[in-house]
């Protein structure tokens, strides 16, 4: 283990969110919202981090485990630490699944999209009367 570079742990960022992903080799979450939704992840992949969480609320749903990041089955700091190294130390892995979560993060959870869904259910339920 041991990881070279600098870690920056975050709170909760509003006016510099932009430039903190920006500088961010890796994004790790190891717990969905308090609603369960992952926007932190989405933002993180948006940007184009790559994303190492765990396997908790939507986090499953919204990472592709190898292809938009790494998705852990608990938080224990060794395991943490493996997949946040093996990110880390394959650049050009990284830069693809960097990539590869930003496409997904645009094509996938977009607002086109949430409206179309929630349009969608509205229908089905209006047609049920």
């Amino acid at each position: 283990m041991g990881l070279s570079g600098r870690v920056i742990f975050t709170g909760y960022r509003d006016r510099d969110l932009p430039e903190v992903l920006a500088a961010l080799d890796c994004f790790a979450l190891m717990a969905a919202g308090s609603d369960e939704s992952c926007r932190a992840a989405l933002e993180a992949m948006a940007a184009g981090c790559p994303v190492v969480a765990r396997r908790v609320g939507a986090l499953p749903e919204t990472i592709v485990h190898g292809e938009t990041g790494l998705l852990l089955d608990d938080e224990r700091p060794e395991h943490i630490a493996d997949a946040l190294e093996a990110v880390v130390r394959d650049r050009e892995r990284s830069r693809a699944m960097g990539a590869a979560a930003r496409r997904r993060a645009a094509a996938e959870f977009n607002p086109e999209r949430y409206v179309s869904d929630v349009e969608r259910i509205y229908r089905t339920l209006l047609d049920r009367d």
